[in-house]
């Protein structure tokens, strides 16, 4: 396993130390780095898949499904709290990434590079309204159906 996969390796959370400290671990707090360990454990996690409906986690006698299958619905989620909230610079940036008609594919991870960009950096406000909800739902994602990522995943319960 590369040495930035290894457990501890995910240092994001949003737990009872506060936004981008883990517990147990090293703060994470810059938003650079935080969207950058988020960007690592959704590759990972898309990669998975789980069955549903019974058999076993590979699959063999129900329906299996790819983690990377509920994408959409994360950026879907994403776009509709925004809408709510009025948040028009997050929107801006989702706009961007994000299709409906049809539906985009990698939808998360070009939001994530999008929020990573050194080049063009989206405003900081913007990143961070991003992170606290992706962390949290990544995160969840990963304590539920990580596999071996969930035990790298490093959350307060």
């Amino acid at each position: 396993m590369p040495a930035d996969r290894q457990a501890g390796s995910y240092r994001s959370g949003t737990g009872s130390l506060g936004p981008g400290r883990a517990s147990g671990s090293a703060a994470v707090r810059d938003p650079g780095e935080r969207t950058r360990v988020l960007l690592r454990m959704w590759e990972d996690l898309a990669r998975q898949h789980v069955s549903m409906g019974g058999g076993c986690a590979c699959g063999i006698g129900g329906v299996t499904v790819r983690l990377q299958d509920f994408e959409h619905d994360i950026a879907d989620y994403l776009v509709a709290e925004a809408e709510r909230l009025k948040q028009a610079d997050v929107l801006a940036l989702l706009s961007q990434h994000v299709r409906f008609d049809p539906p985009g594919e990698d939808e998360i991870v070009k939001v994530l590079r999008a929020m990573a960009d050194t080049d063009s950096p989206p405003p900081l406000a913007v990143v961070e309204w991003l992170l606290q909800r992706l962390e949290r739902t990544l995160n969840s994602f990963a304590k539920l159906h990580g596999g071996a990522a969930a035990s790298t995943v490093k959350t307060t319960p």
